[in-house]
């Protein structure tokens, strides 16, 4: 097995399910980090047998492997910055523990919580509350948390001490350079191998002065402001193997230009096997 296994998330395509599987395995992919399906405003499809068993036949079709579920629609609702008890932590508490049997029961080793826009001591201190609930739900059914945030290193490593061992990072080179919490390629090196589950690539042209913005698009990797040369040689320096899931959006008419979407994410795939020196 190569030191290093690329993924997609789901939402990189326009569509979800089978016909996403089947884009991210032409486009080169070995494997796709599945979002939730919606979730509870779905009824938790990622529990219902049918549809797990749709997934992973499209993946063995496709040659894609599963290696995580990210709790999208989580993300968007923003329940984890809100108290553990309130109705908003319930709904929390429930999408966590239903998406960690839902892995479970499909073989997918872990699970991704969200931490994003903490941008206050309650908001952190709820989103700790709930890191702490899905390690312990993850331990029970033995799925893996992962977590995906916008804090600066000195918030990672005393978020990830007060949780314990047990909780890793999503860790995506994009966010700092979005929101100025850092510099990737040094945070990677700081943080280490030990505290990393996999990684998340995108990268971004900026604006005309370099920033990164919610409106400045998504570039081909290699072209972009987010270091991502610089990214993948910290993850190598620190003795990382593992995943690394592209979250470029190959819908986007910057990545799409006059092709298709699997021809965007073909782009990509020859991009990271460069950089991270994967024949």
């Amino acid at each position: 097995m190569s030191r290093f296994q690329f993924a997609a998330c789901e939402w990189t395509f326009p569509c979800w399910g089978s016909t996403a599987v089947r884009m991210a395995g032409e486009a080169g992919f070995e494997g796709m980090q599945l979002g939730d399906a919606g979730a509870v405003m779905h009824a938790h499809p990622l529990r219902n047998r049918r549809v797990q068993e749709y997934y992973l036949e499209a993946g063995a079709k496709y040659g894609v492997e599963f290696p995580q579920i990210h709790l999208y629609t989580l993300g968007h609702l923003g329940f984890y910055r809100s108290p553990f008890d309130s109705p908003e932590g319930k709904i929390c508490r429930d999408i966590i523990e239903n998406a960690v049997i839902g892995a479970s029961e499909m073989g997918i080793p872990t699970v991704v919580i969200d931490s994003m826009r903490m941008n206050s001591p309650a908001k952190k201190r709820h989103a700790l509350d709930m890191a702490k609930f899905a390690v312990k739900v993850g331990a029970d059914h033995g799925v893996g948390i992962a977590m995906e945030t916008d804090m600066t290193l000195e918030d990672h490593f005393a978020f990830l001490d007060e949780v314990g061992g047990w909780l890793k990072l999503c860790f995506d080179p994009h966010n700092p350079c979005k929101y100025g919490t850092g510099h990737p390629p040094d945070m990677i090196r700081a943080l280490g191998r030990d505290r990393i589950d996999h990684f998340h690539i995108k990268d971004n042209g900026g604006d005309q002065r370099g920033f990164v913005t919610v409106e400045t698009p998504l570039v081909e990797f290699g072209t972009g402001v987010t270091f991502f040369e610089e990214s993948a040689r910290a993850v190598k320096d620190i003795g990382f193997s593992g995943w690394i899931v592209s979250e470029n959006m190959y819908f986007q008419p910057a990545l799409k230009r006059d092709s298709d979407y699997v021809e965007a994410a073909r782009r990509d795939v020859a991009a990271l096997h460069r950089v991270y020196g994967v024949d």
